[in-house]
């Protein structure tokens, strides 16, 4: 072989090398490159998902979710929605994941993934106007039969189909409703002015960021489990991450369990629980501790 041929095969080895190296740039993924995730809520919720005075949104969830988004390789990028517009877009593809207090129920599980660990455990309570249950004491939720709420049906939120539910067991007594297009800020202030509204279903943390915030006092009672089951299975004091219902959306949440898992062990969950709410509501562990008497 002459050295003018040995020239061409050097170069022509040369180009195949390049370009099989071009190709195979095209068709892997850098083990550093971040798969980027829509996460979307309401952000409107004071202490879980809200707006701050720079109008960046912050909370308990949205932190609870940088974080994990970290441990567990992603890239998250968040979006503010109508809350049933966060369902919508999980099952267009639009976000891949969605947050705001979302509890699990039968009929959200049947479409959705969600985490398996929780990030955030506390029970339901019943709220009242100031001095309503010195005159209707509820110590169960029959209790409830005849009490006035108010509901927006374009929600379809936990606490609309609890009063549904209830109603449908006892139709002779049931809740008493008022439809309306309001929002939940709407329905809170009525209910701190006893303004045509007796009962809402929330939690111990909302409404003490709203006596912080706006100076509403409120009536609660928390009634055991037991008695929040006779409804059905439509109340959990664990909230939960909801993915779509597809082996991504499986694999993602796997994905932040392990990193819930782990920043649950390392305090981080605490931290911020107590940061945004006040106190420990990080797991049920640490919420009996922190309500100890």
């Amino acid at each position: 072989m002459n050295k003018m041929t040995k020239s061409w095969l050097f170069f022509l080895m040369t180009v195949v090398l390049l370009l099989g190296g071009c190709g195979s740039s095209d068709n892997t993924t850098s083990p550093t490159q971040k798969k980027t995730i829509v996460a979307a809520t309401e952000g409107s919720m004071k202490g879980i998902a809200y707006m701050d005075k720079n109008n960046k949104l912050t909370g308990y969830e949205v932190e609870v979710l940088r974080e994990a988004a970290k441990k567990a390789g992603y890239n998250i990028q968040f979006q503010t929605t109508e809350f049933a517009s966060i369902f919508a877009g999980i099952d267009s593809g639009r976000y891949q994941i969605g947050f705001g207090s979302i509890s699990k129920t039968p009929i959200r599980e049947e479409k959705y993934n969600f985490t398996k660990v929780t990030h955030y455990y506390e029970p339901a309570v019943f709220a009242f106007p100031r001095g309503f249950l010195a005159k209707h004491p509820v110590k169960k939720v029959e209790d409830l039969g005849g009490l006035r709420t108010y509901l927006n049906p374009t929600k379809g939120n936990a606490w609309q189909q609890y009063v549904e539910a209830f109603n449908k067991l006892h139709p002779d007594s049931p809740i008493k409703v008022t439809y309306s297009d309001e929002g939940w800020a709407a329905y809170y202030r009525r209910l701190n002015q006893d303004d045509g509204i007796d009962v809402l279903k929330t939690n111990e943390t909302r409404l003490y960021l709203l006596t912080q915030e706006y100076g509403y006092q409120f009536d609660f009672v928390v009634l055991p489990q037991t008695e929040m089951d006779k409804v059905g299975k439509l109340t959990n004091p664990n909230t939960y991450f909801v993915f779509p219902k597809t082996k991504k959306g499986a694999k993602m949440a796997a994905d932040f369990d392990k990193a819930i898992e782990a920043l649950q062990k390392d305090g981080t969950l605490s931290k911020l629980s107590k940061q945004f709410l006040g106190n420990d509501y990080s797991s049920k562990e640490n919420y009996d501790k922190a309500h100890l008497r």
